[in-house]
């Protein structure tokens, strides 16, 4: 057995100092690197632990060596956290022998918690009484956790704790560790409700929970879409409303320029699209989850895949699994040429919505790797991303706290946790800004500044929206050089003025600035004044490009023989009858050879003569 500190001088004060790191639960876990931990290659489950903390939060981590779902039995587990409040043996309870003073202990599995008075009278709080929270709340190899001190009464001082296993009767750290709580205090930046610099389009996803014809909460409907104000959003739990019904509150919350209205779109299920740009199309045979095809050329020169969900709630791991599955089996033929739907490449992928993301982490893994659970149904594993990589989680923080959930629910048994997501192709789009917004954490400085109430997102509903600012990859140039209302960065002509964009041939080059059969003429003159054919050199035949025609004979294109005397143009200008040269090589017979001279030639040549 091994049991080591992993600091270089095991003191109190080191340890008490170097434990005061800024820590957000988001299921990342960075930011404990520089936290002293405990290791333990014992016969329990959990092989490392820290401790930190900081005036509001005692905070907590553990590494497994086999993968648990820590507040349920998906993949059983027994760990328990055991906490000395005071440091003393002689106080609270000696949990199991433990050697320590128990004053509160957490049941991860069964989502309780039992807390002790001095004297070591028990007692059966509910766990989000005493605000303990988990980051993931599925299965994992790695947590986070932090417990609320004001709620439990936990002071400044030496505290005395350990993690201990039922099943294997094992602790970590063995005995238990002192940790001593001071009122260190740090503040989180604020983030910001409005879009970020260069932001070209917001998205969100909110699960509204068939709120939506309350009117009792309209009010709070209408500030936090003012406050946020998207561009596209992902609804789910809208079945009892009609598109017409959404869009009409919304042209009411969110009124678009020049009495535009909202484009919506239902699924069979209880998701909802709404855009400010069109939606082409929708595919909403796929299961709980609804695909949608928006037209965002005018500002990304190409499409959107953006797609709601709502996966499976609760124990459905199965279920879950399955509709990811299905999810990127349309996906993957989405990408790849051929398909249902032939998605131009580099067109951005948003994915997002309530998935419900607890019990087994298959689902998440699936959606973000393409690494497809059940191949025999839904086809082989693949790349999703455009560059051949994964798709990116968004990490959108709470606006005002150091955590990421977006749901809770204090009279419940669950502990809040993060059942909304954004996933997104960052191959081709960036993250400017992204949270979740949960009104109540707001001061009232920040409340007044956006209009909005204290409990707004909690009056809404029990999920919080999720919003992303998105960019193409690098930045978008603002600049317009031909002034045609189409930024150079997605003009496929930034030379010359095409408001259309069109690009008849799909060569993504405008028409206006492409000459597809270079005989001098664009395409743009081609169709749409000479009406020759922007893919022949020579539309009438007659051995004289259509450039030549127009620019140096005055010929017309479109007919071979333009004086009607028998003789095609290219014979009537070599004819030196007709035209009656006065010196050798004067083949246009204007006086003097020129460079003019030799394309006439040139135009003729291979010709054969009789």
């Amino acid at each position: 057995m091994k049991f080591i500190l992993n600091t270089v001088l095991f003191c109190l004060y080191v340890s008490s100092f170097s434990a005061q790191t800024t820590i957000t639960l988001d299921n990342h876990f960075e930011d404990w690197e520089m936290v002293p931990s405990w290791s333990d290659d014992a016969v329990g489950n959990i092989n490392k632990t820290a401790i930190t903390h900081d005036v509001d939060w005692v905070y907590f981590y553990i590494r497994t060596t086999n993968e648990v779902a820590l507040d349920e039995n998906t993949l059983p587990n027994s760990i328990r956290l055991v906490i000395d409040f005071d440091n003393d043996i002689a106080t609270g309870s000696n949990y199991l022998n433990l050697g320590l003073g128990a004053e509160m202990v957490v049941n991860f599995p069964s989502r309780s918690v039992t807390m002790f008075s001095s004297s070591g009278t028990s007692s059966g709080p509910g766990i989000n009484s005493v605000g303990v929270h988990v980051a993931p709340v599925y299965s994992a190899f790695e947590f986070e956790i932090a417990i609320d001190r004001s709620l439990v009464n936990l002071n400044d001082g030496a505290l005395k704790f350990l993690w201990y296993e039922g099943d294997t009767s094992s602790s970590i750290p063995q005995g238990g560790e002192v940790h001593v709580l001071t009122d260190f205090s740090y503040s989180i930046a604020p983030t910001p409700l409005e879009r970020a610099e260069n932001t070209e389009i917001r998205v969100a996803f909110w699960n509204v929970k068939r709120e939506l014809d309350n009117t009792s909460v309209y009010d709070s409907y209408n500030r936090i879409l003012d406050a946020t104000n998207p561009d596209i959003i992902g609804f789910s739990e809208v079945e009892d409303y009609t598109p017409s019904f959404v869009a009409d509150l919304l042209d009411m919350w969110l009124p678009l320029e020049n009495g535009a209205s909202w484009f919506v779109e239902i699924d069979d299920w209880d998701l909802m699209i709404a855009s400010r740009f069109p939606i082409t199309s929708i595919f909403p045979t796929i299961n709980r989850q609804m695909p949608a095809l928006i037209n965002t050329e005018s500002v990304w020169g190409v499409p959107t895949l953006f797609t709601c969900s709502h996966l499976k709630c609760c124990d459905g791991d199965a279920q879950r699994q399955e509709q990811a599955d299905d999810y990127m089996s349309f996906l993957r033929d989405a990408i790849e040429p051929g398909g249902v739907l032939d998605l131009p490449e580099g067109s951005p992928i948003i994915y997002g919505g309530d998935l419900n993301m607890v019990g087994l982490s298959g689902p998440i893994n699936t959606l973000e790797t393409g690494d497809i659970y059940n191949n025999n149904l839904h086809g082989d594993d693949f790349f999703p991303d455009w560059d051949s990589s994964d798709l990116t989680q968004i990490v959108a923080r709470l606006t005002d706290r150091a955590m990421d959930y977006t749901w809770r629910n204090d009279s419940g048994s669950y502990m809040p946790g993060k059942l909304d997501y954004i996933i997104i192709s960052d191959a081709v789009i960036e993250v400017l800004r992204a949270y979740s917004l949960q009104t109540s954490d707001l001061p009232p400085a920040r409340l007044a500044q956006y209009n909005l109430e204290l409990y707004d997102a909690e009056d809404a509903s029990d999920h919080f929206m999720v919003v992303a600012d998105l960019a193409l990859v690098g930045g978008i140039s603002q600049t317009d050089t031909d002034g045609d209302g189409v930024f150079d960065a997605v003009d496929n002509c930034p030379g010359l003025s095409n408001v259309d964009q069109s690009d008849f041939n799909f060569d993504g080059l405008g028409d206006a600035c492409s000459d597809s059969d270079l005989d001098g003429l664009s395409d743009e003159i081609e169709i749409l004044i000479t009406i020759t054919d922007p893919l022949i050199q020579d539309t009438d035949g007659d051995g004289l490009t259509d450039g030549i025609e127009l620019s140096l004979f005055i010929t017309d294109p479109l007919h071979s023989d333009t004086n009607e005397n028998g003789l095609s143009d290219a014979e009537d200008l070599l004819d030196s009858g007709e035209i009656g040269a006065t010196c050798s090589g004067d083949t246009n017979n204007d006086g003097s050879i020129t460079i003019g001279d030799l394309l006439l030639v040139l135009s003729a040549f291979g010709d054969v003569c009789s």
